[in-house]
Parts: C-alpha cells; sequence; structure tokens
C-alpha cells in the first residue's frame, strides 16, 4: 500500500500525501486496479461496480472518489471490448447484457454535475460506448434473424422488444450499486461547494497582491504592506477551513493566488532591499501559517522577473544616470534563468513560463546597450541654452547658403557635438 511505502510521518500529513501519490503515479495505478477489478466483477457476478479495496484509498475522499469513478468508466470501456469478441459468435445475449450495465452507468453519472476535469472528459464518451453497443446489438440481431431465415428455421409471429430496451431489463437490476455511486454524489456535491467558496475567496488574496504590486510600482510602501498582509490574512483562514481537509483544491485559484503573492512579497523585497529572496526568507516574509510549495515559489519568481522588466524600462527613461539601476535589474532576471536552467525537471505549468522570462532578460539586455552608446563614446547632441543665440530659431539666416546640415558658415549651425 501507498501508506506503508511512505511511512507514517509522511502518510500523517494530507497535503504532503497526495503530492508523494500523485508524483509517484499511484493514481493511474488505482484507477487501472478499480477498471479490472470491476470488469472481473462484471464477468464473474453481473455487478460493476465492486466496492474499492482499503488499499487503493489514500484517505483524502474526493480524490479515491473520483480515481473510483474513471475506473469504473474505463471497465465499461472494456465491456465494448468484450462485447465486439462476443459479436464473432453471435453471441446477443451477451451483448445486451452490456449494454444494459453501460446504459445503467450512464444515466447515474448523469446525476453527478461533473466539472471540468478527467471525470468529465471520462464520463463524455460513455455515450460513445452506448451507442457501439445499441449498434452492435442490432447487427448482431439482424444477421441472427438472417442464418434463420437462410436455414429455413420457424419464426414465430411474436414481436420481440428492441435489444436497447430488453438490455435496460436484464442489465439495469445488479450490475450498478446505486448505494455506492449515491454516496459519492453527496460527497462530490460537498466538495463542489468546498470548490467554489475557495474560487471566490481566493479572488480576493489574488486581486490584493496584484493591487499591492501595483502600489510598489507608484512607490507606495505603506498600501502594499497593508495589501499584503490582508493577503495573508486572507490565505491563511482558506488554508485552514477549506485546503487543509480537502488538499487537492489547492492547485486551481488557491495555488494562483499564492503565486501572484509570492510575486509581491519578492518585487517588494527587490524594491527595498535590491535583492532576490530565497523559498526560506520569502516563507518568512509572507508571515503565512503554511509553507509555499515548490512550484508555487518558482511560479511567482519566474512572475517577479516581468515587473523587473517593467523597472527596468522605466528607469532607462532617466538616460545615462539609469544604468546602475539597469544592471541591477538584469542580474535579478540573469539569476532566475541561470538557475532554472539548472534545474533536471521543471513542472508542466512552469515550463511555458520560459519563454516570456528569455524575452524579459533579452530585452533588459538591450537597454543596456543603448545606454552603454549614449555613456562610452557614443553620439549625443545638445542645443545650446535658450537665448543664448538669437538667430538660433532661424536657423543661420546670415550664413552664405552653405550652411545645410554642417552648419556652414552660417550662425544657424551652432549645434555641439560630442
Amino acid at each position: 500500500s501507498p501508506q506503508a511505502a511512505a511511512g507514517p510521518e509522511l502518510w500523517a500529513d494530507r497535503e504532503l500525501r497526495l503530492r508523494i501519490c500523485d508524483m509517484g503515479g499511484f493514481s493511474h495505478f488505482a484507477q487501472a486496479v478499480v477498471a479490472c477489478r470491476g470488469f472481473l466483477s462484471f464477468l464473474e457476478h453481473g455487478v460493476l461496480t465492486p466496492e474499492m479495496p482499503e488499499q487503493l484509498r489514500i484517505g483524502i475522499e474526493d480524490v479515491d472518489d473520483e480515481r473510483y469513478l474513471i475506473g469504473t468508466i474505463d471497465a465499461a470501456r472494456e465491456l465494448e471490448r468484450f462485447a465486439v469478441n462476443r459479436g464473432k459468435v453471435l453471441d446477443l445475449r451477451s451483448i445486451q447484457i452490456c449494454l444494459g450495465a453501460v446504459q445503467s452507468l450512464e444515466q447515474a453519472l448523469m446525476q453527478f454535475d461533473f466539472r471540468n476535469s478527467e471525470v468529465r472528459r471520462r464520463f463524455d464518451g460513455i455515450k460513445y460506448t452506448v451507442k457501439k453497443l445499441e449498434t452492435l446489438a442490432y447487427e448482431v440481431d439482424l444477421a441472427k434473424k438472417r442464418a434463420a431465415a437462410a436455414s429455413g428455421a420457424a419464426v414465430d409471429g411474436q414481436t420481440e422488444e428492441p435489444p436497447a430496451k430488453r438490455a435496460k431489463v436484464e442489465g439495469e437490476a445488479t450490475a450498478i450499486d446505486i448505494k455506492i455511486l449515491q454516496g459519492i454524489k453527496e460527497r462530490y456535491d460537498h466538495f463542489d461547494s468546498l470548490r467554489e467558496q475557495t474560487y471566490k475567496r481566493s479572488r480576493d488574496v489574488l486581486k490584493n497582491a496584484k493591487n499591492a504590486i501595483f502600489a510598489l510600482q507608484r512607490d507606495d510602501f505603506k498600501k502594499a504592506d497593508t495589501m499584503l498582509s490582508q493577503c495573508a490574512k486572507d490565505a491563511g483562514s482558506i488554508f485552514k477551513e477549506i485546503i487543509a481537509r480537502s488538499p487537492s483544491l489547492r492547485s486551481g485559484a488557491f495555488g494562483a493566488a499564492l503565486e501572484e503573492l509570492v510575486e509581491a512579497l519578492g518585487y517588494r523585497a527587490f524594491r527595498r532591499e535590491t535583492r532576490l529572496l530565497g523559498r526560506s526568507d520569502l516563507q518568512e516574509a509572507s508571515g503565512l501559517p503554511f509553507s509555499f510549495t515548490l512550484p508555487e515559489y518558482l511560479g511567482g519568481v519566474m512572475d517577479l522577473t516581468g515587473e523587473v522588466g517593467r523597472l527596468a524600462v522605466r528607469s532607462a527613461s532617466r538616460g545615462r544616470a539609469a544604468c546602475g539601476d539597469v544592471e541591477r535589474c538584469l542580474a535579478c532576471v540573469d539569476t532566475v534563468y541561470s538557475g532554472l536552467q539548472e534545474l533536471p525537471h521543471l513542472p508542466a505549468t512552469l515550463g511555458k513560463k520560459m519563454a516570456t522570462l528569455k524575452v524579459t532578460l533579452t530585452k533588459i539586455e538591450g537597454i543596456l546597450y543603448e545606454l552603454a552608446l549614449l555613456s562610452k563614446g557614443g553620439l549625443s547632441v545638445r542645443a545650446p541654452a535658450p537665448g543664448a543665440d538669437p538667430d538660433w530659431q532661424q536657423g543661420g539666416g546670415k550664413g552664405d547658403g552653405k550652411g545645410g546640415s554642417k552648419g556652414g558658415k552660417g550662425k544657424g549651425g551652432k549645434s555641439v557635438v560630442s
């Protein structure tokens, strides 16, 4: 079992337990075992939904229920293959029983309000399995009648029920354990309400973190500190009331809000102390009662480089005097980029941010190049002070006509080139 493999100390932390199982590929293993057990139970007892073994449970109900539903849907897909093989020998009754079982499962799962998730995508495929089995039942039934007519067998005058309707009567009663699915539905509805609360409350954290960044861009550190303090308070309450009990909800809106909070905290430290905070220092600065995950920290730091890049662009408007500030911005972005390049693996959600990070790095390097042209041997043109030459506005009216762009001998060509 995964509990024995992880050990009691790691297993006691529900969030860490979920991450260990996900990273170890236990989800796919559990789904495959549930599908295999469901298919075997159907062949032996006619029941497609046996109980989930305790060894496959990790103690987080919404995750266990999702794996059970996906495994059961996969078992139904196996019935399609089984029916095709039975169709080779014109075993109409077996095909009808399979059809009835899958139709019953489809009707039961239609009572769920699935969100966009892996379960929803798998459930959408059930209708194609039903259609395939209905087609098989019709074709095999027609083939048997043709064979009977060709052999001269007597055909009674009674009208048979359609295969699909007859299959429902034969398969509905025992193929699906309604009590199991009803319990899963009740837990799923409760989990769905928690998810809605998480989305709504996480938006406040995200909004305050963004406003803190905007305040820092305006050098309003007092307002930024107020916003960040509110972020920590709201995030802590969400974690205590919801995420601690349902850790699978952390990876959605709540995780995105925490990434934004990491970005805001990192930007404040860069503006105030001109340094890039490590994970432990940023954790201490946040004041949160729980720890940032590594993907949350990396995602926030990668987004931070965008704000540092904007700071470099604004600083460059001061001209040569901004070289030092822009160089510090470049050092920050280059440190993040170089550090990420050394990692053996990046989470899938962070890989797409690398291209944007490199664009930011290249842009700051270009800004430094342009500033270098102004400060190290490049050309710069400056006009005389206003009023120093009364003919400046007249364009050299007293010249001999040979002034042009080089000034000629007229007084209008007194631009100073250095």
